[in-house]
């Protein structure tokens, strides 16, 4: 990017960061995921860092908080606010120790590292002013507390958002209702050799539960409810009326203390300052540790990122700051942030890119799927430089230009999909993207079948549509053909010596020899992979096909409970299956058998079937009465292909009518052969724990699973209860 173009785009950046500012840190909306406007100052401090003299005093990444709103009484802080800069990768923390290490001068510099969680919270400030004898009223009996020597007691004087930085909101008004901030502290007794601060600025963070948010929403009308805990809690605490944030349960975890102060006090570490909070009556969170290696604090944000859905509060991450103060001090700060410190976010499930390109994917069924090219951008873990637009329809709504920023959401699995466009950062002259009519692989004019949303190719013939079909055949969950990928399939095409998926069981070592691709490694590798295959498990083989709304799932379904012929042959070949009985004679079909019995059931009869529809019955009937398919089926059983039916289906369906749900991780058997095991004893295995749930298999490290299973009496089974369950109820 020249200068030019990184100034204009500097300045949208600005522009919709504190837009989104003003709403989430002034008026308590969230107009889009905090991780959306993290992935915006990434790129804000990435273009600033390429053009340093486009950066002005006023730039979001300059500047602490936000512009306040006027309704309540400004106050300055005692001492200038700090914001955190993040970091969202393991390369990310080392980066920032060879700046630390660059920064003291000293190249072997160790470091040890105290965390605690990052509390998702309204950055609070609590003044405490040291005071004589106090007279306080326990149970009715007048008591003195402190008498300026010792310890030393302090009361509360005053709170404060933290605002611009400089100066915040005083909200003690609504600050003195949280029932875990203590209107007295007293200094513990190891301090009373020191010369006591007059006043003590503690930083925390003021929360709300997960359970609370949930009890206030029930209250608002849906037009006034919380997005999530911290905008409720920022909502709360700038209430003028106090009684209004008394009803709503607020917390507050601290974690700071001026540095003036804890000089003062002789605090040495920053262990030693959470230490003294907790010990002078302060809320702390209590899963604060030190560490002595940046290895150990990543397994730790690893375990933490896993057990977060089962806390009660909100955390987006883990703070990780340099435990030893006096090398804080040496360490300094920028101009916003201190080089001692990082918060280390969670891995972002959405994020901003750039659309670069849209082009048209031809799949195995002939739909058309537009997929947008994106400027790379991290989520979940992975780089993502794709993301689906599903069809003209979302294309229109979302109303996408070439060009665009775009909201890229992507959860575990899932494939990424462009969410939302952000308008503000549109580039000038940009123009919409318009739905081809014809097919990007072979020219035939679209349809669009009534009553779907996808365009389809027509043509049986479409070299698009053949290419993904035989990579579908031979992918790991269909007939698992290892060396089969994307541009193996096209070198066979183009050679002639594949047209459907029958073609590949006639391959011969001097076919493949003569391929630019392959040398005679490779060429035996692929051989034996196909040889394996001409064994195939039933529901594989029914995936494999490519037929329309026959995904993973239902055929495992048909592959259990269709009435296939029971006089099926005997292999005694050595095929493993899901429950790891390698050697057994397996009952099998022909590819023609299966075909015939698909195409003799009735479909009133198929979509009886629990989990098996009217739309998935006639697309069964159509693909098995279709004479192509009969032919590359009768291709298939000459190509020595034989399906091997589950094993049990008739003798073993000790778990009909139970649903499973499965947590964590269960290291002896695997959560798919787990899974394998309740289907062919009948068995459903669910994604989510419910009312009707019958059992919980739990294994190690669980998620909240868990606690939803004890919160509706599930009955929990562990892997040895579970394989014991399997032998002693077959």
């Amino acid at each position: 990017m020249d200068k030019n173009h990184g100034k204009e785009r500097i300045e949208k950046l600005k522009a919709e960061i504190k837009r989104l500012n003003l709403a989430y840190f002034t008026e308590n909306r969230s107009l889009v995921p905090e991780e959306v406007r993290d992935s915006l100052k990434r790129e804000l401090m990435q273009l600033e860092t390429q053009f340093p003299d486009l950066i002005t005093p006023d730039s979001p990444t300059q500047r602490v908080g936000a512009p306040l709103d006027g309704r309540l009484p400004k106050r300055k802080h005692l001492y200038p606010k700090e914001s955190l800069q993040d970091a969202f990768s393991r390369a990310d923390l080392d980066e920032w120790i060879v700046q630390m290490r660059r920064s003291l001068g000293k190249e072997h510099a160790t470091f040890a590292f105290e965390t605690e969680l990052k509390i998702d919270g309204l950055n609070m400030s609590l003044v405490y002013e040291r005071t004589l004898t106090q007279t306080l009223r326990r149970g009715g009996i007048r008591v003195g507390v402190g008498d300026g020597k010792g310890g030393g007691t302090y009361r509360f004087i005053r709170a404060v958002t933290r605002g611009n930085g400089v100066e915040g909101e005083d909200v003690t008004h609504t600050v003195k209702t949280i029932e875990s901030i203590p209107m007295f502290l007293h200094v513990p007794a190891t301090y009373a050799h020191k010369t006591l601060p007059k006043q003590m600025e503690i930083g925390g963070e003021v929360y709300l539960e997960k359970a609370s948010l949930q009890r206030i929403n029930e209250t608002l009308p849906e037009e006034e409810r919380f997005s999530n805990p911290r905008n409720a809690a920022a909502g709360s605490v700038r209430q003028l009326d106090p009684q209004v944030t008394a009803s709503r349960d607020l917390k507050m975890f601290c974690y700071a203390l001026d540095n003036a102060s804890a000089d003062m006090l002789g605090i040495a570490m920053q262990k030693q300052l959470m230490d003294f909070l907790r010990d002078s009556g302060l809320p702390v969170e209590k899963g604060y540790r030190v560490f002595a290696s940046i290895d150990q604090v990543e397994a730790l944000y690893r375990r933490i990122g896993k057990e977060r859905d089962s806390l009660p509060y909100d955390i987006d991450g883990l703070v990780i700051k340099v435990n030893d103060r006096r090398m804080q001090k040496d360490l300094g700060s920028t101009a916003k942030a201190p080089r001692y410190a990082r918060a280390l976010k969670f891995e972002a499930e959405q994020g901003t890119a750039e659309i670069l390109d849209i082009e048209l994917q031809v799949g195995r069924t002939g739909a058309i799927t537009p997929v947008a090219h994106l400027s790379p951008v991290q989520l979940a873990g992975t780089t993502v430089t794709r993301a689906t637009l599903f069809n003209e329809d979302e294309i229109k709504r979302l109303s996408v230009h070439i060009g665009d920023t775009v909201i890229v959401r992507k959860a575990g699995d899932i494939i990424p999909e462009v969410k939302e466009v952000l308008m503000n950062l549109r580039k000038k002259g940009s123009k919409a993207f318009h739905y081809p009519k014809s097919c990007p692989s072979c020219g035939t004019h679209l349809l669009r079948p009534e009553g779907e949303a996808v365009h389809r190719c027509p043509n049986p013939d479409c070299a698009g549509v053949r290419h993904e079909r035989l990579t579908h055949f031979g992918s790991r969950y269909a007939m698992n053909i290892e060396g089969l990928g994307f541009e193996t399939v096209d070198e066979l095409i183009k050679a002639g010596l594949v047209s459907d998926s029958g073609d590949i069981f006639f391959l011969k070592e001097p076919d493949l020899l003569g391929l630019p691709l392959f040398k005679e490694k490779k060429a035996g590798n692929l051989l034996a992979a196909i040889d394996r295959a001409r064994s195939a498990p039933l529901e594989r083989f029914l995936f494999a096909l490519g037929i329309r709304h026959v995904g993973r799932e239902t055929a495992d379904i048909l592959a259990r409970s269709v009435p296939w012929p029971k006089h099926g042959h005997s292999s005694a070949g050595s095929h493993s299956t899901s429950s790891g009985q390698a050697g057994q004679a397996d009952t099998t079909l022909t590819p023609s058998e299966v075909g015939r019995t698909l195409h003799a059931m009735k479909k009133e009869n198929l979509f009886t079937i629990d989990g098996v529809g009217d739309v998935v019955a006639q697309s069964l009937k159509a693909w098995a009465g279709d004479t192509d398919n009969q032919v590359l089926l009768k291709k298939l059983e000459h190509g020595g292909v034989v399906c091997l039916l589950p094993h049990g289906i008739s003798v073993t369906q000790v778990f009909a009518g139970k649903t499973f749900v499965l947590t964590g991780m269960l290291p002896a058997l695997g959560r798919e052969e787990a899974k394998a095991m309740i289907k062919e004893r009948g068995g459903k295995v669910s994604s989510s724990v419910s009312r009707k749930t019958d059992y919980l298999l739990l294994g190690a490290e669980p998620g909240s699973k868990l606690e939803e299973a004890e919160k509706f009496n599930v009955k929990i089974v562990g892997e040895q209860e579970f394989k014991k369950m399997c032998i002693e109820r077959c």
